[in-house]
């Protein structure tokens, strides 16, 4: 028993010294390092496949643009309130959102979470199936991603 106790003693001692060697906090901050990164990869793993990707949903007709048939601005003598989203927007098409700003925070948002960056362009969010249901951009267009605010717009090339 003693033998042990002094062994463990002794052990305790080399170790210790050797926390005055730079190259063993190296070691010590690369395992550390290596072992939250797996550990982080792991969480990021169970979001991508526990949440559903969110689904593409076009902001309703704008107050200049022609309202769909059946909608209740298509009737005559019904006037539809206008949504938030068109309440301040440009005249301009190409500076108009093309779907909810929340439904694309939630998509950017879970990008960032799973990439540890956020996406360069509106088709990253596409191709990696964060958003699902996107109609392909008309000819000559493209679909845009701003990030400040956040919004995807329909621009020419």
């Amino acid at each position: 028993m003693q033998k042990t106790l002094f062994s463990l003693f002794v052990a305790l001692g080399y170790a210790l010294r050797s926390l005055k060697h730079p190259a063993t906090w190296a070691v010590i901050a690369l395992v550390g390092g290596l072992w939250w990164w797996r550990n982080h990869s792991h969480e990021a793993a169970k979001v991508v496949h526990q949440l559903p990707p969110i689904e593409f949903k076009p902001l309703a007709a704008g107050p200049d643009s022609p309202a769909a048939p059946g909608s209740s601005a298509a009737r005559p003598g019904i006037t539809a309130a206008p949504a938030d989203e068109f309440e301040t927007l440009d005249p301009d098409p190409e500076k108009r959102p093309v779907m909810s700003s929340r439904d694309l925070e939630v998509a950017v948002g879970r990008f960032h979470k799973d990439n540890l960056r956020l996406p360069k362009d509106a088709d990253e969010l596409i191709e990696q199936k964060y958003l699902v249901g996107v109609p392909p951009a008309p000819p000559g267009k493209h679909y845009v991603l701003d990030l400040s605010p956040i919004q995807m717009r329909l621009v020419s090339k």
